[in-house]
């Protein structure tokens, strides 16, 4: 069985992969081809020119796809750990196979199963409430496209995610000497810190959905336009995408929680390295197409960048 974290290794390849293809696009795009940036653009801040390979490009409204499985993906592994670690269900030799392969034969417990608990805990209710904005507050345009890439993208993440966390659990590691319960006391005053940050993150990112959907909508609530428009409000006083900045606290909350994962490290800068070149393309994007855009308004950074 290979020693090699696969888990790792795919989410060190897409940081690479958006670092690279973001530095080229922010300096060198228009002398690209367009493939490029169709594959980094979406939704509002779309390349322009007509995709090269059509049946690559699927509506964005299929972000609602990959949210339906995430919370389903989270729901049903929070189940399963209430059952390993509440009721003492036996872990079977499959499990821990599945999880040699990925995480790598050599993987070690770095992270207690509380602190794993938690930080599951928060995920899942991120992805459901992801679940209810995506088809119950969001409103997508018909015309609004994203890459299949992009698309396909999102199913890793989740997947991976929850991985991450697993393949550096106590009870999920063989032969651990550390304690296979749920023990409370694990947890520390940092975490209750995070918990705290989490849960303001999450709260402002919902705040944002709504606004983005009444941009939509007239006073009464009826959805008149498709058209996109320069929005105001909560976090968007600081910075053009505060759903991103929200997006990273909530990530760098869970990394605390579960200080010590190094698989999970690497989800974090993936996330980090993502939301940040989306937010400044959504920047740009503003500043391009709206001059009354507050001049103090900075891409992802408040007072910053």
């Amino acid at each position: 069985m290979s020693d090699l974290n696969f888990i790792l290794f795919t989410f060190s390849f897409m940081t690479t992969t958006i670092i690279l293809m973001g530095s080229l696009i922010n300096s060198f795009e228009k002398y690209l081809p367009a493939i490029t940036s169709q594959f980094v653009r979406y939704g509002k801040f779309a390349s322009k020119e007509k995709p090269i390979l059509q049946f690559l490009q699927v509506p964005k409204s299929w972000f609602k796809h990959f949210y339906v499985y995430s919370s389903l993906l989270t729901l049903t592994t929070m189940c399963y750990l209430t059952f390993v670690l509440v009721f003492k269900m036996e872990v079977p030799p499959l499990v821990y196979d599945i999880l040699d392969v990925v995480g790598g034969s050599l993987r070690q417990t770095r992270i207690s199963n509380s602190t794993a608990m938690l930080a599951l805990s928060l995920l899942t209710l991120q992805c459901c409430r992801r679940f209810y904005d995506t088809h119950f507050v969001s409103i997508f345009g018909k015309k609004g496209r994203m890459h299949l890439g992009h698309y396909l993208t999102g199913y890793i993440h989740y997947t991976g995610s929850i991985l991450a966390i697993l393949v550096e659990t106590s009870k999920f590691v063989r032969n651990t000497s550390r304690d296979s319960d749920l023990n409370w006391s694990d947890l520390n005053i940092i975490d209750v810190i995070a918990v705290i940050l989490f849960l303001w993150a999450w709260l402002h990112q919902y705040n944002v959905t709504v606004i983005f959907a009444n941009l939509r909508k007239d006073k009464k609530g009826k959805v008149v336009t498709e058209a996109h428009k320069l929005p105001y409000g909560d976090w968007f006083t600081y910075v053009s995408s505060p759903h991103s900045l929200a997006e990273i606290l909530m990530y760098f909350a869970l990394t605390l929680i579960l200080w010590g994962n190094v698989t999970w490290l690497f989800v974090f800068i993936w996330v980090l390295t993502n939301q940040v070149e989306t937010s400044l393309l959504a920047h740009w994007w503003y500043k391009e197409n709206f001059v009354n855009i507050p001049k103090n308004r900075k891409a992802i950074i408040p007072f910053i960048y």
